[in-house]
């Protein structure tokens, strides 16, 4: 896991963009840091935590030569490419050699043998900078499921410049330009949380997508053309339905396989662990494959309601691992919230709990943690695999939804704000999938903003990728498509991104098992029904992990991994004047464009203890507040 960055298609005179690049990359890779311009016009950054080949060989930018078996190309990575032996052994046998024990080289060699070929063949998750002076032409490479992001701009004169964190690119200013805010990409963080789309918060920078590859001139950066090289396959309704029992064994294997890649490591290495079905199913596909003693990680709350460090130490206890448990108070959040903050490389409501469990996972000694998100996701654990079902059967029941729009009104909280809302949308699963994790309703987002012209009336979402996503979903399964919607969108553009920067600033590197594209495949493509309830909870999940996961996991009810925030910003609670003074911040409201007066009006609801507020929504304009005012952000 690591940090890299570049300039493609004009000359870095003394190396100041590079410089820049790499100050502000620094705290992905203490480990090495490394510039090269392998062209006048090209310019290479990284910086490295070390996971394979801990000398100083796994240095970056790297090139595989000079050799007689070279390319001269140099590259730049951040992630990991999990069967790099197996084309280490592939390409060994063609006769290449290797120089090194890290998959950085298996990428400059399988470029080397395949070309643009080789990318497809990389199994893992990352975000590659390739460049081939030797043909002229650079290539931008995101993994499959969008786990590593990769940020891209154009300065002044056409070059373009990339890195892994946004915050690297605003860094660049004034060759960037001022760090004005799109009201499109600000619209959508007050919509779901986080800004969904690939259109950034700031103007003028987007993320290439999951699965491209962008080539371009390295003379110029003009761009050449895009690609993209996978595609979440097509799962649709109907046909003749497998065997079960025999697809279980099947995906067994295939799932037991990614978490046995996952398991690589030169650098210590444990796993989280919360009281939930996808860790526990995780601990116990681990434990087949390793043959050592596991360590676990958990986070326990002084909130009874929240805390499920009981059944984590439970389900550590019969597997016999190193287990650790951390407890968290409000008092500890409000220590740390500044660097919790300070972390967030977009503005989101989501990711903190991963910045506190990274941290303690550093700190006990740990350098690569595996997660287990993903699994709600594919297996069907999040509430929206019912809820959605339920809300379009009754969009589409006239009668039903006049009887639900009066009784909303004496419900007097969020969920009755949302059942009335119900009635104003299609009953189709998007639009109904959207209203179940939207955060600031329309008319409270109108309270903050004008609505911007590219940005759905109704959800706050970008109308056109709303518009792919209804195409490319045609023909799945309910079911399949709420999971087709979840991997899009919620894990896509706040999941992962997350979890990203805010395992970075430990730096740990966050592994996802259930991301493994081939795993992916696999399990997308089962029949609908496999994902819902039968009574269980995933059990498609739970079949594949057999008798490693105990009943008391699954029979409770489901907690999530995240803050008691409510509690934590009440009265003379520990968060209540961070939360006071972002709602008052008068100027720095108005510099975003935001009726300053809504985020006064929203927080005394909230201390009225009006639930028809949500503590997410006050989470919101600590995070923006806080945001705006570090980049000094503001409107056209």
């Amino acid at each position: 896991m690591c940090g890299i960055g570049g300039l493609i298609g004009a000359q870095d005179e003394g190396g100041v963009i590079s410089r820049r690049l790499l100050a502000a990359l620094r705290h992905r890779g203490p480990d090495d840091e490394g510039m090269m311009q392998p062209t006048p016009t090209v310019s290479l950054v990284h910086t490295r935590l070390s996971i394979f080949d801990l000398s100083p060989a796994g240095h970056q930018p790297m090139t595989d030569g000079p050799s007689r078996d070279s390319s001269g190309s140099w590259v730049v990575f951040n992630g990991e490419i999990y069967n790099f032996k197996e084309l280490e052994s592939e390409l060994a046998a063609r006769g290449q050699t290797f120089r090194t024990r890290c998959d950085t080289e298996a990428i400059l060699r399988s470029y080397r043998e395949w070309g643009e070929a080789a990318i497809s063949r990389w199994r893992g998750m990352f975000a590659i900078g390739l460049v081939d002076p030797a043909r002229g032409v650079g290539y931008l490479v995101r993994d499959r499921l969008g786990i590593k992001p990769l940020y891209m701009s154009r300065l002044p004169g056409g070059a373009l410049a990339f890195a892994s964190e946004l915050r690297a690119l605003m860094s660049l200013s004034p060759e960037m330009g001022s760090n004005e805010v799109e009201p499109a990409a600000l619209e959508r963080f007050f919509a779901q949380g986080a800004v969904h789309g690939y259109q950034t918060l700031i103007k003028g920078v987007e993320m290439l997508r999951p699965g491209e590859m962008l080539a371009v001139d390295l003379a110029t950066g003009k761009e050449l053309r895009r690609a993209t090289y996978w595609h979440l396959p097509a799962a649709v309704a109907g046909g003749e339905a497998p065997v079960r029992a025999a697809a279980v064994e099947e995906l067994r294997e295939i799932v037991t396989g990614a978490v046995k890649l996952h398991l690589a490591s030169d650098a210590p290495l444990g796993l989280f662990l919360s009281g939930g079905i996808d860790s526990s199913a995780l601990l116990a596909l681990a434990s087949a494959s390793w043959s050592g003693t596991l360590r676990t990680l958990t986070i326990g709350f002084d909130s009874p309601e929240f805390d499920e460090s009981d059944i984590s130490a439970a389900t550590a206890s019969r597997f016999a691992v190193e287990h650790q448990n951390i407890r968290l108070a409000g008092a500890d959040v409000l220590g740390q919230m500044p660097g919790a903050l300070a972390a967030i490389d977009q503005p989101t409501v989501d990711g903190f709990n991963t910045y506190f469990v990274s941290k303690a996972a550093r700190e006990a000694g740990l350098t690569v943690a595996l997660s287990g998100l993903g699994g709600d996701e594919l297996f069907g654990g999040y509430a929206t695999f019912t809820d959605v079902p339920r809300a379009i059967a009754l969009a589409e029941n006239p009668v039903l939804s006049i009887i639900a729009r009066l009784g909303s009104g004496f419900m007097r909280n969020r969920a009755g704000l949302k059942l009335a809302e119900t009635s104003r949308r299609p009953a189709d699963a998007l639009a109904m999938y959207l209203l179940r994790r939207e955060l600031f309703l329309p008319v409270e987002r109108r309270a903050l903003m004008p609505r911007p012209e590219s940005s759905d009336p109704l959800t706050g979402v970008d109308s056109a990728l709303l518009e792919q996503l209804r195409v490319e979903s045609r023909g799945m399964g309910v079911a399949t498509k709420i999971s087709f919607f979840e991997m899009n969108l919620y894990m896509r553009h706040m999941l992962l991104r997350d979890s990203d920067v805010a395992s970075m600033a430990a730096p740990i590197e966050y592994r996802v098992p259930f991301l493994d594209h081939r795993m992916v495949e696999a399990v997308f493509s089962a029949p609908d029904s496999w994902k819902m309830p039968d009574p269980r909870p995933k059990p498609l999940l739970l079949d594949i992990a057999g008798a490693g996961v105990a009943p008391e996991v699954w029979q409770h009810a489901k907690r999530g991994f995240t803050f008691p925030w409510a509690e934590w910003m009440g009265k003379d609670r520990p968060l209540n004047q961070v939360a006071e003074d972002a709602v008052n911040d008068t100027g720095r409201w108005r510099d975003l464009g935001i009726d300053a007066s809504a985020p006064r009006r929203t927080w005394k609801q909230f201390l009225a203890g009006d639930r028809r507020v949500s503590p997410l929504q006050i989470l919101a304009f600590i995070v923006m507040r806080d945001y705006s005012a570090r980049f000094k952000l503001h409107a056209a």
